[in-house]
């Protein structure tokens, strides 16, 4: 078994996925820390438990989100408008347009037919944390997040 594990670290959270083949193997969340680096690490550490592995059984780290250029644990990097097309069109093919809501900004992604980013824009203002602002919305209306 073959196993990839992919870090994004966020404004707002530091996300892990471990998986082999089409198969999520461990997955982690959690708030991002001061330093993005530790946060990616923290999360990472959490998915490999979740999964049963340890970091020597992984053949490949990907990091992405704003975190990604502390990430000296991983082999490569990629933005998250690239995984965000990547991802959608290994999910669901048929998707070709995304908004992302993000804890610091704003993107709405064409996706190509092979998943590749056609074109994109996004806010070049700081969204006063329009990410944060659903995080509030869901307490107040005592829903999670996915709900609202």
């Amino acid at each position: 078994m073959t196993a990839y594990a992919g870090v994004d670290v966020g404004s707002v959270m530091a996300k892990a996925v471990i998986l082999s083949g089409d198969e999520i193997l461990g997955q982690a969340i959690m708030p991002t820390v001061v330093s993005a680096e530790k946060s990616g690490i923290r999360v990472l550490e959490q998915a490999l438990e979740a999964a049963k592995l340890k970091r020597e059984a992984i053949a490949y780290i990907l990091a992405t989100g704003y975190g990604r250029i502390t990430a000296s644990y991983a082999q490569g990097t990629l933005t998250e408008i690239g995984c965000h097309a990547k991802g959608v069109h290994f999910v669901n093919p048929e998707v070709h347009l995304l908004i992302d809501i993000g804890g610091q900004d704003c993107k709405v992604i064409k996706i190509g037919q092979w998943g590749e980013v056609e074109d994109f824009v996004m806010n070049d203002k700081c969204a006063a944390g329009t990410g944060r602002f659903f995080d509030v919305l869901a307490r107040v209306f005592e829903v999670t997040l996915n709900d609202l």
